[in-house]
C-alpha cells in the first residue's frame, strides 16, 4: 500500500497505532489553516450549543470549547482512538464541562432533534456514505436559524491530487449549495484559503431555515 493510500484511510477513520502516535498531531497541524477558517465564518457564541462533525484531532473542537461561557460543544468522530485522545486533551485543559465526545457517524447522530445553534465540519464530507442523507441528518439536530460550517478541498484539488481515486469524494461548490437547499438550508458565506502545497479549501457557510 502507498503512503498515499494509507493516509487516505487513515484520514477517513484513524485506526490504530499510527492513530494513536500520529494521526491526532497530524490532522491538528495539517488543517490549522481550514480550522481558522471555519471558526472564523461559524464564530460560535459564548452561549451556543455546538456540534463538530469528525473532530479529527480536535484542534478546532478545544479552540471553540475554550470561548465558550455558557455554551457547550458535543463532538462526534467514527475513530474511538481519536475519541479518547480528545477526551485526554480537554481534561488536561479543564475544558471537561463545555465538552462532550462521542463515537458515530453523520447517518445517525446521537442527539435530539434541533439541539444545536450551530455544527461545523472540517474535511469529512468526502466520506460520508451520502451527502443529502447527512445534509438531512444535520438539519433534524441543528435549530431554524442556526449556522453549518463545512470546510472542504476544492473539487479539483481532490481530482488533480488523485485523491478520488484513493475513496475521496469531491464536489463543486454548487453541488453543495443546491444539497443546502434541498435540506432546509439557505447558502450564505463562502471564503477561501489557498496553501501552496494543498491548493484552495472553501469554509461554506450556510442558514437553516
Amino acid at each position: 500500500m502507498s503512503w498515499k493510500h494509507c493516509l487516505a484511510d487513515q484520514s477517513r477513520r484513524p485506526t490504530g497505532m499510527l492513530a494513536r502516535l500520529l494521526m491526532g498531531l497530524y490532522l491538528d497541524r495539517a488543517n490549522a489553516g481550514i480550522n481558522q477558517l471555519v471558526y472564523d465564518t461559524l464564530a460560535p457564541g459564548p452561549q451556543d450549543q455546538v456540534l463538530e462533525l469528525g473532530f479529527g484531532g480536535a484542534d478546532l473542537l478545544l479552540r471553540i470549547a475554550a470561548s465558550l461561557e455558557t455554551g457547550r460543544i458535543d463532538g462526534v468522530d467514527l475513530s474511538h482512538e481519536m475519541v479518547e485522545r480528545a477526551g485526554k486533551r480537554a481534561r488536561k485543559l479543564g475544558l471537561t464541562q463545555v465538552t462532550g465526545f462521542h463515537q458515530g457517524s453523520i447517518e445517525n447522530l446521537p442527539f435530539d432533534d434541533a439541539s444545536f445553534d450551530c455544527a461545523c465540519s472540517v474535511h469529512t464530507i468526502y466520506f460520508w456514505p451520502d451527502l443529502d442523507r447527512g445534509l438531512a441528518e444535520l438539519a433534524r439536530v441543528i435549530k431554524s436559524g442556526g449556522r453549518l460550517v463545512l470546510g472542504f478541498s476544492a473539487e479539483s484539488v481532490l481530482r488533480e491530487d488523485g485523491w478520488v481515486e484513493r475513496g475521496f469524494s469531491a464536489y463543486s461548490n454548487q453541488r453543495i449549495a443546491d444539497a443546502y437547499r434541498v435540506h432546509g438550508f439557505t447558502p450564505g458565506q463562502l471564503t477561501s484559503i489557498e496553501r501552496k502545497s494543498r491548493g484552495t479549501s472553501y469554509a461554506y457557510c450556510a442558514v437553516r431555515s
